[in-house]
């Protein structure tokens, strides 16, 4: 029998080389890298959406307290676990006028949270979307009832003598009637002069000013401390982040919940330079704001 000629012997399979299983790596290693950072980016968006709603949940909430009581609550400490019996509960000391209470300590906001047992809220409608507890801070002119009630101010009133602590029927002159309108009746200005929270931006000026005239003063702050979580309380009661970079986290550090009532808040647009690093969320409503969607906002003659 004769043999096959040496060329048309059966041709064995070819492996791959070294070089085309690297290169194979190389793109499957990319492929995953998008997917992780499209996962990436889609969770943060479903955190900071998440945030946003359950900020405007507690924008409702408060305005509903607001309605019911005539007056801002106090916070909750921010230090308790999450099955403290006092936990979510403001801490309120009730005098002439009201003060806040927090950790034990007599006029203080310090280590102050979102009262969510005293809103009728869960404990997750007071967190971000991050899991930690939302900072709050009120001001201290509008925790005493009927502080809040601004139904007998009047802006068509000529009266802006400032306003001292509300009578029974709350701020400004009850008497005020078409008999004796424009002179017996006091502008909403006299009631927010010189009283809010401050907030400023990054660069310092301010964007809330109780001292402006017309005074544009916060009636509370709300505080999501973002991604990075800095300054945040967590269901533990555990302050989260760390040490503060200087310089780059010093304005954000004003919005601390383990501080003490800042001289003012900060507020502004996410940023991450290296030089300057800001990533809270922040509710900020003025005091009349705060009274009309309570439905005690002044009256119209």
């Amino acid at each position: 029998m004769r043999r096959p000629a040496a060329g048309r012997r059966g041709a064995r399979p070819r492996g791959f080389t070294l070089i085309e299983i690297a290169v194979v790596i190389v793109v499957l290693s990319l492929l995953l890298a998008m997917i992780a950072g499209i996962g990436t980016a889609m969770l943060g968006q479903q955190r900071r959406e998440a945030t946003r709603q359950r900020l405007a949940g507690v924008e409702t909430a408060l305005a509903l307290f607001v309605s019911q009581h005539q007056r801002l609550p106090c916070p909750a400490n921010g230090q308790l676990v999450g099955t403290d019996a006092n936990a979510g509960l403001e801490q309120l000391t009730v005098g002439t006028p009201n003060t806040c209470t927090v950790a034990g300590v007599a006029n203080s906001q310090q280590h102050g949270v979102l009262p969510w047992r005293s809103l009728g809220l869960s404990e997750q409608d007071a967190t971000d979307g991050w899991g930690n507890r939302l900072t709050y801070r009120a001001a201290g002119a509008f925790i005493t009832a009927p502080a809040m009630n601004m139904t007998y101010c009047d802006p068509g009133g000529t009266d802006n003598t400032p306003e001292l602590l509300a009578s029974p029927g709350g701020y400004c002159d009850s008497a005020c009637t078409s008999a004796t309108f424009p002179v017996s009746c006091t502008l909403p200005s006299a009631v927010t002069a010189g009283r809010g929270l401050e907030v400023r931006n990054l660069a310092g000026s301010p964007i809330m000013n109780p001292g402006a005239t017309p005074s544009t003063g916060a009636a509370y702050v709300v505080v999501s401390h973002g991604e990075n979580g800095k300054g945040a309380y967590n269901n533990q009661g555990v302050l989260q982040g760390g040490a503060w970079a200087a310089p780059a986290e010093n304005e954000e550090r004003k919005n601390d919940a383990s501080l003490a009532l800042a001289v003012h808040f900060v507020d502004d647009f996410f940023i991450d330079s290296g030089a300057v690093h800001f990533d809270d969320f922040v509710l900020r409503p003025s005091i009349l704001t705060v009274a009309t969607k309570a439905q005690l906002g002044p009256r119209a003659h």
